[in-house]
């Protein structure tokens, strides 16, 4: 069927809908925490709809609460179903919401679930209007019996949200072997425990297609089985038809619950009512933005490309001069008066390293100037860079670490004052899923911008477009400026993560040397045990398969080798293999462990042994990784390309991973370390007088855990003992309770209960600031850490239990997690102003002579000239260590190697 001579009208059945995008979709909430994820994926799923199925009309249905006429028929019809969560509950208006801004008229009726009011209107447009098609858009089945030849064709949501299978007679007729017609026969033959539909008690899928196949119809089955005296029924055996004789009764009813009402009555559909892309796009893409979609807004059919009216209204365009030898006195004196400048820079290539610096766009309160240096003299290009070095001044920027490794390349060292939009839209909101330009735009002004624009390293790119792109970044740091002071954490971003700022940049350009021969025969010895270890799979299989694969680990595991799934978690393709899932079989078969060796060399392979070698820069021979501000909720730092963080720490193979990264020819690396600074944080926020006690004593926190539990002397203490305490000190910060303790410390439920309990007794500071932590979560609608860093949590306000808990663990680690990230941002920074001072006494210091290279968990690694490497330990440490004004004593250890993995 084609819709080229034919209008086109798509019904949608919105209950199904809805059901599918909150079980397809993770929890996701609006800043109020509302849960939204229903509404998210139909919304999805409406857009999909409009642009690719382009309808001429559209309307949608949905079930009304209360019984149904099937209920009259079969008291128990639908009685298995399990309640659904109330948040999928509480979304059903608003995604009448939705519907209704898109101008989409909504039709249910009491008495009758929205299958039969999309029957009637498919059968009513049938009879009445031949020249249009019509499309179901649905996640049921059921509706498959509506397909017709003529005009009606089903589009089957088939993954996720995202994809949907347009159903028409033939590939109905394909799938199940008979027509669209027969789907209600054939429910009422193997029944729909979804639905509690009986069937004939023994006939199952594929006994009911081969009935419906071989005979047709339930009328026709039960007409040969009458007639059998007469004439024979040889296709069918006796066993079965004596089924279907024992179970008409149940049969013709279940026919009835499966079939499709075509003649709701009562029922006023109007075609007319019905016209699609009839809305007005401003009112969906207010509600887009209240609810937090903003990914969603520029699919929205009719919006301005790139929000053209928006623009206009609130961002009148400043006048952009493109500066050269004529204008170029007037234009810079007008920028060198400013005080407050937003600044992009404008490169030859993406790679900051390689790349010519072209220019910058420079917007002011009033202009917007594009300076090339090939357009002005020498004279003029130092005057534009001296606005870097002018500490009265402010440069805000989108991304600035980017501008900072460029004018470090050009020997600048800014000493102006930095505003970074992104990190501001980070601390101002770290929940927040992006923090790009373009997101940030969409979310604060709701306004849809080039994609492209919002990078930093920007090359190739129209300068009127970086133009626009500074004039948003002007009106960001005004709103962020504002925001960050009414939450109390101007401070911290100034003090903390705009003095971080150069000193990432400065790490970045660094980088770190690498051993490639080295990292070579380590990809080849990993490519070898990964060879053994899979042989070793298939010979405990009997056969081979691909390892990799969820779908065929499934098969070998459940079906094949019969493992048991009695604590395995079941989704819609099958039983789990997670790695969480595979913890619970350990000691049930060895493939056990062989599988999750598989999996750790595999990934180490695709991410480190085989990976590393390719990100060495040509030009230093060194690798570049990332360090990301604006990513790690708590506050964290997380690098990436490559990923340093993951890089395993216990593991022998991790440990000679770690080895690949060495200091270059005449210098050592340094490595200093908080020890337990996480815990030593959660006896300060706690004021917990018996774990302060211990970190004063200098005694090991988890072996003194585990003694004063127990109550034995810490000389009686076990590694068993240790191990438990130890998982219980971490398990606190991330509010761990008995099941999981058990599982992580290899004891019995029963026993983690008892040593929780024992813990919070012997803890009861930790156990009242937890707490009251919670308590003031709930109540404020955030956390915060020592140092004022807030993290909002509307997680805490749902309905939903998981995503509630969830909220209690956010609050509960944050300020820990968050607290320890920004003492270690600040040693960083004192540790780099130390460096860059000179001021510790060491003899022959020259630029260049130490370097911070990384950042890693609680690590930092510096690269230092031999002969240096104890000063600067002393200097590393007590920078470290001063930054920490906490209630108990701060321990720093430090070590220096020639290889990274050297140092522990």
């Amino acid at each position: 069927m084609t819709h080229k001579d034919k209008q086109l009208f798509v019904i949608i059945d919105g209950h199904a809908i809805i059901h599918r995008a909150y079980h397809a979709l993770p929890p996701l909430t609006a800043k109020d925490g509302t849960v939204v994820n229903a509404v998210f994926g139909f919304s999805s799923m409406l857009l999909k709809v409009l642009s690719d199925l382009q309808p001429s009309h559209i309307a949608v249905s949905f079930d009304m609460a209360g019984g149904t006429f099937r209920d009259e028929i079969y008291d128990k019809y639908k009685a298995t179903r399990v309640k659904a969560d109330q948040d999928l509950y509480d979304q059903i208006p608003l995604v009448h919401d939705v519907v209704g801004a898109f101008n989409i008229p909504i039709y249910e009726k009491e008495g009758f679930e929205a299958d039969d009011i999309i029957g009637t209107i498919v059968t009513t447009l049938s009879t009445d209007n031949s020249t249009l098609d019509v499309v179901i858009v649905t996640g049921d089945k059921d509706m498959l019996q509506l397909v017709d030849t003529s005009h009606v064709q089903v589009a089957l949501l088939t993954k996720g949200m995202s994809e949907f299978t347009l159903f028409d007679e033939r590939m109905v007729q394909d799938t199940y072997g008979f027509g669209p017609t027969l789907i209600p026969d054939y429910k009422a033959l193997m029944g729909d425990p979804s639905d509690n539909i009986p069937g004939v008690s023994g006939i199952g899928k594929k006994t009911g297609a081969e009935l419906i196949q071989k005979i047709g119809s339930v009328e026709k089955i039960y007409g040969a089985i009458d007639t059998r005296e007469k004439k024979p029924v040889t296709v069918v055996k006796e066993s079965v038809l004596k089924k279907l004789e024992n179970g008409k009764e149940d049969a013709l009813m279940s026919l009835k619950l499966a079939t499709i009402e075509k003649n709701v009555k009562g029922l006023k559909f109007d075609l007319k009512k019905c016209v699609a892309q009839d809305f007005d796009v401003q009112t969906v893409k207010d509600l887009f933005h209240k609810y937090e979609f903003f990914s969603l807004i520029k699919r929205i059919p009719g919006m301005p490309e790139p929000a053209a009216q928006e623009k206009k209204k609130s961002a009148p365009k400043k006048k952009i001069t493109l500066v050269d030898h004529e204008n170029a006195e007037e234009s810079i004196a007008s920028i060198q008066a400013e005080q407050v400048l937003a600044a992009i820079e404008m490169l030859s290539s993406p790679d900051v390293l390689t790349a010519q610096l072209l220019g910058f766009v420079v917007a002011t309160a009033h202009a917007t100037y594009v300076v090339e240096k090939k357009a002005v003299s020498e004279e003029e290009w130092k005057q534009i860079l001296s606005n870097f070095l002018d500490r009265k001044k402010t440069i805000v920027g989108h991304d600035l670490k980017q501008l900072i490794k460029v004018l470090e390349l050009q020997q600048i060292s800014v000493a102006c004052r930095l505003f970074d939009t992104m990190i501001a839209s980070y601390v101002v909101d770290a929940s927040s899923r992006a923090h790009d330009l373009p997101a940030v735009v969409l979310r604060e002004f709701g306004e849809d911008i080039q994609a492209n624009a919002g990078q930093s390293t920007l090359f190739g790119a129209d300068p009127a477009v970086l133009a626009e792109q500074a004039g948003y970044i002007r009106r960001l740091h005004a709103m962020y400026t504002k925001k960050l002071d009414d939450q109390e954490n101007l401070g911290l971003f100034e003090k903390i993560e705009m003095a971080l700022i150069p000193v990432l940049a400065r790490m970045e350009l660094w980088g770190i040397g690498i051993d490639e021969k080295m990292m070579g025969a380590l990809s080849n010895q990993v490519a070898k045990r990964i060879d053994v270890v899979t042989k070793k799979i298939y010979k405990e299989v009997g056969h081979d398969f691909n390892v990799a694969s969820s779908a065929q680990l499934r098969d070998v595991l459940f079906h094949d080798l019969g493992l048991s799934t009695d604590t395995i978690k079941k989704g819609k393709t099958g039983y789990s293999t997670a790695a969480s899932e595979l913890e619970k079989l350990r000691g049930m078969h060895p493939i056990i462990e062989l599988i999750e060796e598989h999996r750790e060399l595999a990934k180490l392979q695709n991410t480190y042994t085989d990976v590393l070698p390719t990100l060495v820069s040509a030009k230093t021979g060194r690798i570049h990784t990332s360090f990301n501000q604006a990513v790690a909720s708590t506050g964290r730092l997380s690098s990436s390309n490559p990923n340093l963080q993951n890089i395993p720490i216990r593991t022998e193979l991790g440990k000679k991973i770690r080895d690949a990264f060495v200091a270059a020819p005449g210098f050592v690396l340094v490595s200093a370390d908080y020890s337990q600074i996480e815990l030593r944080i959660v006896a300060s926020l706690a004021q917990d007088t018996e774990m302060m006690e211990i970190f004063k004593q200098g005694e090991d926190i988890h072996t003194a855990t585990a003694a004063a539990i127990a109550g034995v002397p810490l000389s009686n203490v076990t590694k068993e003992m240790r191990r438990a305490a130890k998982e219980v000190n971490f398990g606190v910060l991330y509010g761990m309770g008995a099941y999981g303790l058990a599982w992580r410390a290899g004891i019995s439920q029963a026993q983690a209960k008892e040593f929780i309990e024992k813990y919070f007794s012997q803890f009861q500071g930790v156990k009242k600031y937890l707490d009251q932590t919670i308590v003031f979560a709930k109540e404020e609608g955030y956390v915060e850490t020592l140092l004022g860093r807030r993290r909002y949590i509307p997680e805490l306000r749902s309905t939903n239990f998981q995503v509630r808990s969830a909220g209690e663990r956010m609050a509960i680690n944050m300020p820990v997690q968050g607290t320890a990230a920004d003492l270690m941002k600040l040693a960083m920074i004192e540790v780099d102003k130390e460096i860059r001072s000179k001021e510790q006494g060491i003899k022959k210091m020259k630029p260049g002579d130490v370097r911070m290279l990384l950042q890693v968990h609680d690590e930092i690694v510096l690269e230092v000239k031999k002969g240096m490497e104890k000063d600067v330990e002393k200097m590393v440490r007590d920078a470290m260590v001063g930054v920490a004004n906490l209630r108990v004593p701060i321990e720093v250890e430090v070590h220096h190697g020639k290889r990274w993995g050297e140092l522990k």
